[in-house]
């Protein structure tokens, strides 16, 4: 029996081309524009907890009220697809009286369970020096915006908590390697784990949807990671706390090296084992999250492969055995 609504994000990639529906979402963009013909055109980006599509709204649309991001709104309309993407076409919109809160993605993991193990995992480094300086950098005003923070704009955990549940993710998997391994130093791996995207928190700033700060487009997470490592170890250096030179070059280099190559942003190649492991780790888990997603929020009529996606510039096989 087919569903009477309200249909959710995903619900609504299923839907055949042409379908009717209805349902409840997030604004998180707005772009106005024109036609050739003069005709005025709204392009919406909509969410809810389970993702994310595209809306177009023409001017023969009934709106009832204001369309802006962060505004909750119920939509009629039909499901279909523009240069193959699967877009919403409005018939009606109508502004609700909601909180966004409801309708954000989330970590698939409470919240509460991802903080409960970056405790765990920051109480596991022993290193007198790293754990110094990692209460230095996770003071309460750091770990509350850490917690929050998205991972990225778009590509992987773009959405509140994606900071956090990706770090641990790849403090995991560091953890995981180091213990395969002889002579891996596990506490300045994982530490370097859990700073490596912390520029991020400087790089973006989030509404509804996480958006680059004037800074992070001019500086780059990676930079501005580095700079708060630095700026706190002069800080103890200051107050008369030691804190190795090798091993501030080591951990900086983690840092400044864990996209891998000068073509991704890093200014320098790893150089040291524990630095090529982050850099893996770290593309790894990203990957990973890639491909879950593709097979995850699929549309394509195909029984084995995704639509062709020009970002990655390939199929996605999303048969799962």
């Amino acid at each position: 029996m087919e569903k009477k609504g309200p249909y959710t994000v995903r619900e609504l990639k299923n839907l055949s081309p042409g379908t009717q529906f209805w349902g409840k979402y997030l604004i998180l963009g707005k772009n106005l524009r024109k036609t050739r013909d003069g005709r005025e055109i709204i392009d919406l980006r909509i969410g809810d907890s389970t993702g994310e599509i595209y809306s177009i709204v023409w001017d023969s649309c009934t709106v009832n009220g204001q369309l802006e991001p962060g505004v909750v709104i119920g939509l009629l309309g039909d499901i279909g697809t523009y240069n193959q993407r699967q877009q919403v076409t409005a018939k009606r919109i109508k502004i609700l009286e909601e909180e966004a809160g409801p309708y954000l993605r989330k970590p698939e993991v409470s919240l509460e369970e991802l903080i409960g193990e970056f405790e765990q995992t920051l109480q596991s480094i022993t290193d007198p020096y790293l754990k110094e300086l990692l209460q230095r950098v996770f003071n309460p005003e750091i770990r509350k915006r850490f917690f929050q923070a998205p991972a990225a704009k778009k590509i992987h955990h773009n959405y509140y908590g994606g900071l956090l549940e990706h770090s641990l993710s790849v403090a995991g998997l560091c953890n995981k390697v180091a213990e395969s391994y002889l002579d891996i130093n596990r506490d300045l791996l994982l530490t370097g784990a859990l700073l490596h995207d912390i520029g991020k928190l400087s790089e973006f700033e989030m509404d509804v949807a996480p958006n680059y700060t004037a800074e992070g487009r001019l500086l780059g997470h990676i930079v501005l990671g580095s700079e708060l490592v630095a700026d706190k170890i002069k800080d103890m250096k200051n107050e008369g706390i030691e804190f190795p030179a090798e091993l501030e070059w080591m951990l900086k280099h983690l840092l400044v090296s864990h996209h891998g190559s000068l073509e991704f942003g890093s200014p320098v190649l790893p150089l040291f084992t524990e630095a090529y492991i982050l850099y893996a780790m770290d593309n790894l888990d990203a990957r990973i999250y890639v491909f879950q997603n593709k097979i995850e929020e699929d549309d394509s009529d195909d029984k084995y492969f995704s639509k062709y996606d020009s970002f990655y510039g390939q199929h996605f096989f999303t048969y799962r055995y």
